[in-house]
């Protein structure tokens, strides 16, 4: 679950991997793999200052210069409780060859994602179907692209592609993009299967595929797609002037669809590599895929990227390959690869579904587990605290133990944008000079400027931004895609719910699309400017007319505001009450102690209401004693004394002395027990006040405690929960 420290013991395990010079490949969904290369080895304030997020710094009352100084005492301390200090982290710096790679963008390292394409694969010559495999792999994500059906058993395109491909790199010629266009202008095969070449996919469906992929091929977000670096793992993972590969493939930043076409090419690839190794008992590398949730669900779902998945969980052990996932969904998981994990480390699982499907993999991976009934290791899974697990090893003697990640040599900041990827990668990593990409075919770039304002899309608004204070004459309006984006934030258990409203503005590229490496965020009221007199018009490309190219245009832009929004709030559990955004935090506290002493009030109220009722009857009971206790006290007195009884048994017999004799006993006996009613009565009384009591002065202490109950969340909307408000054109002057 969120809280439980996986990402840590990711990160913890990749660290001590590459201490012992095993090189470590890293898939990473979310943004946190990059932390890796925080690694400071001075552990200076100055060193974590830059990435101190200074707005949320300023939001709790302090400077970015003070919040670096705090980071780095709290990481020496850290690091110090476990044995380790600055020479440990200057080790793993020195030792360690870092790289981030960063498919569809240039943040970090731009892949080629076509090289396998481009360049015959060496699986023709031994695992035919590897080959196969990867090819279908890097269609799929060719069709993907143009939004067509990338399903390699249902495609006709799919199928028409990779017969062409397969063709090539079987004749040991290059299968680009390029002369896969030209096989569509002239096929060179007559039959497909039993069918004709014309009959199995005609002429003009062949023709408006091509065209579609060679606008592609021509726009330039698709050029930062093919250049960098080639998919081969076997030299990602090669030693680099002696130090140890720590590649990070980060995916963050793609769609879903994009990233389960990419991931798919790259484990594709991971496995031929790891098929082409020679069998051994020792660890020669490590592949951790942290958040594998959806990318290997159970049956009948079969993405991309399951079949390479669950070969690799199957067969990577042989050839000495590690392979680590981390989810926080086990319920989503397709059992066979559950049943292939021989370690497992298990954080605290809060439903009761998860613990169930665990304690049931942990149970079947070797007949039991380890002495534990299921009862038991369910109790033991939801009580877990944060940073310890629960690990089931079935080679170990014993099999089960609990483990607590150490403090991590790199400063776990947290999820890492584009950008900051970017300024990461250049600060900290030697990225090597991109291939150029090949030339594409010679595209028109259009002159042409227009004098009035184009039309926009059916249903898409007009947006004007300020113009320069320049002449006109050297300037014209260039499109934008703009949206207003709200994101609902909510958090069901915490009672906070939040909407953040952000307005977006990319560049319209050649095919139509917004150009989402240049996405950024415009202020809203600066989209309502006039259009200016006498203002020119760079035209809009056709393609954005095309529904397809709008709806992928508002996912993209949804997308963007899902992987980006973070929202940071400040919340009083107690009180359920959070901050808003325009509340400073000495108001936002004394919300919280007004809130606090009305409740405790209301509640002083109710504690009174609720005790009156015993109380009254203690009071009345301890009346009740007193007077029965007065008025057995007064019998005694007026009963004759025990020289009396012995007198008038003298004078009136010996029977009515004893009679006399028992009634004075009686009496002092029924003022005894009255006196014992009293003092019950009496600390009954006492008690009950007290309780009273004590409770009146813990709501007496609530106000104070308000304060120490703040805490602060980092909340992050759910997909369904980014809700697109409007969508245009937006006219930038430039």
């Amino acid at each position: 679950m969120t809280g439980s420290g996986k990402t840590g013991l990711a990160v913890v395990l990749c660290e001590e991997a590459l201490r012992a010079r095993v090189p470590v490949l890293m898939i990473d969904v979310k943004g946190d793999l990059p932390n890796l290369l925080l690694a400071f080895p001075n552990l200076a304030p100055g060193d974590f200052q830059p990435w101190i997020d200074a707005d949320g710094a300023t939001r709790d009352g302090t400077t970015a210069e003070k919040a670096a100084a705090d980071v780095a005492q709290r990481w020496r301390e850290g690091l110090a409780s476990w044995g380790l200090g600055p020479k440990d982290v200057a080790e793993l710096a020195a030792t360690m060859a870092p790289r981030v790679i960063t498919p569809g963008t240039t943040a970090g390292e731009a892949l080629h994602v076509l090289s396998s394409l481009e360049t015959r694969s060496r699986s023709w010559d031994d695992d035919e179907e590897m080959a196969r495999e990867e090819i279908s792999a890097s269609i799929s994500l060719l069709l993907r692209l143009v939004e067509r059906d990338a399903d390699p058993a249902r495609s006709r395109e799919h199928v028409v592609l990779s017969l062409f491909a397969e063709r090539r790199q079987r004749a040991n010629v290059p299968a680009g993009l390029a002369e896969l266009l030209a096989d569509l202008a002239r096929p060179p095969v007559t039959k497909v299967g039993a069918l004709d070449m014309d009959e199995f996919l005609p002429p003009k469906e062949r023709q408006a595929l091509a065209q579609e992929l060679n606008a592609l091929l021509a726009s330039p977000t698709f050029a930062s797609w093919r250049q960098g670096a080639s998919l081969d793992v076997g030299a990602w993972l090669a030693p680099v002037d002696g130090r140890t590969p720590a590649v990070i493939v980060s995916v963050a930043h793609l769609d879903d669809g994009e990233r389960m076409l990419v991931l798919g090419l790259v484990l594709e690839q991971v496995l031929s590599w790891v098929r082409s190794l020679p069998g051994t008992s020792d660890l020669r590398a490590l592949v951790v895929f942290d958040e594998v949730f959806g990318f290997l669900p159970p049956h009948p779902a079969n993405p991309p990227s399951k079949r390479p998945l669950l070969a690799l969980l199957k067969q990577a052990r042989a050839f000495g390959v590690g392979v680590v996932l981390a989810t926080q969904n086990p319920m989503d998981l397709d059992y066979k690869a559950l049943s292939n994990a021989g370690i497992w480390c298990v954080g605290r699982l809060s439903t009761d579904a998860d613990r169930e499907r665990v304690v049931e993999g942990l149970a079947g991976s070797d007949g039991g587990a380890g002495g534990l009934d299921a009862a038991s290791l369910s109790s033991t899974l939801k009580s877990l605290p944060p940073r310890s697990f629960f690990v089931r090893d079935v080679h170990a003697k014993p099999p089960c133990a609990l483990l607590e990640t150490r403090w991590a040599l790199s400063w776990m900041r947290g999820p890492m944008t584009r950008r900051e990827i970017s300024r990461l990668v250049k600060s900290r990593v030697s990225v090597p000079a991109p291939a150029p990409a090949p030339a594409p075919a010679p595209v028109p770039v259009p002159e042409e400027v227009l004098s009035t304002i184009p039309p926009s899309p059916d249903g898409w608004r007009t947006f004007h931004g300020f113009a320069p204070n320049i002449p006109t004459a050297d300037w014209c309006y260039t499109p934008h895609v703009a949206v207003t984006v709200v994101a609902h934030v909510r958090d069901n258990k915490l009672g906070i719910a939040l909407n953040r409203a952000r307005t977006i503005a990319a560049p319209v590229g050649a095919d139509g699309r917004p150009d989402m490496t240049q996405a950024a965020d415009v202020d809203r009221n600066n989209l309502e400017a006039p259009p200016a007199p006498g203002a020119r018009y760079r035209p809009l490309p056709d393609p954005i007319f095309l529904k397809k190219t709008r709806d992928a245009a508002e996912r993209a832009m949804r997308e963007h505001v899902y992987r980006s929004l973070e929202v940071w709030v400040d919340f009083q559990r107690d009180l359920g009450l959070a901050r808003q955004d325009d509340e400073a935090p000495p108001a936002f506290l004394a919300r919280c102690q007004a809130e606090a002493q009305r409740r405790a009030a209301a509640e002083q109220q109710a504690v009174l209401a609720r005790h009156a009722p015993k109380l009254a009857r203690l009071v009345e009971r301890c009346e009740q004693a007193r007077a029965a206790a007065a008025q057995a006290e007064a019998a005694l007195a007026a009963a004759p004394g025990t020289m009396g009884a012995v007198l008038i048994g003298v004078v009136a017999g010996a029977r009515a002395g004893q009679r006399l004799q028992s009634q004075q006993t009686k009496a002092a006996a029924r003022l005894d027990k009255a006196r014992r009613e009293w003092t019950d009565a009496d600390a009954a009384l006492r008690e009950a006040t007290a309780v009273r009591d004590a409770e009146l002065a813990a709501l007496g202490t609530l106000a104070a405690r308000a304060q120490e109950g703040i805490e602060r969340r980092k909340l992050a909307p759910k997909k369904g929960d980014v809700e697109l408000t409007e969508i245009g054109v937006a006219w930038a002057a430039k």
